[in-house]
């Protein structure tokens, strides 16, 4: 009968929608507050290229980036290069600083266990000084819109 289905269909709609809200996982969470979320998390990587291998270094590098930038999570990238008119510039500890932000570590996690991550880390990560290190966000004064 049509009050049976009826019947069937409200259980059905309230269970999911119940199970949906006390069972959130990382993928699945549900902003009860939505102006108090948890800041994004940056990775920052530093590395020491020789003067010959500048060129196909940063062409490595901007290979991963694009690829990162097709991963969910992601938010966003900087490469920073050591400017050479700065007077400290000689002794150096690394030439590139690398700064990526995700948001949340697990989504930065998961992107390095996708297949295609290893083959264009390799490349970069001859050149790079210690293992990565994760940051949270304390102050960001980037402007946002509205």
């Amino acid at each position: 009968s049509i009050e049976g289905f009826n019947r069937l269909t409200a259980f059905a709609t309230g269970a999911a929608g119940g199970y949906a809200f006390t069972n959130p996982d990382v993928d699945n969470v549900y902003d009860l507050f939505p102006l108090h979320k948890p800041p994004p998390y940056a990775f920052l990587n530093t590395y020491k290229v020789k003067e010959e291998d500048a060129r196909s270094f940063e062409q490595s590098w901007k290979e991963l980036a694009k690829w990162n930038q097709r991963q969910e999570g992601y938010l966003f990238t900087k490469f920073l290069k050591a400017d050479p008119r700065d007077s400290g510039y000689g002794n150096r500890e690394y030439d590139y600083i690398h700064i990526e932000q995700w948001t949340t570590g697990d989504a930065q996690r998961r992107a390095t266990l996708r297949t295609g991550y290893s083959e264009r880390a390799e490349e970069v990560s001859g050149k790079q000084l210690a293992t990565p290190m994760m940051f949270s966000i304390v102050v960001d004064d980037t402007p946002t819109k509205v």
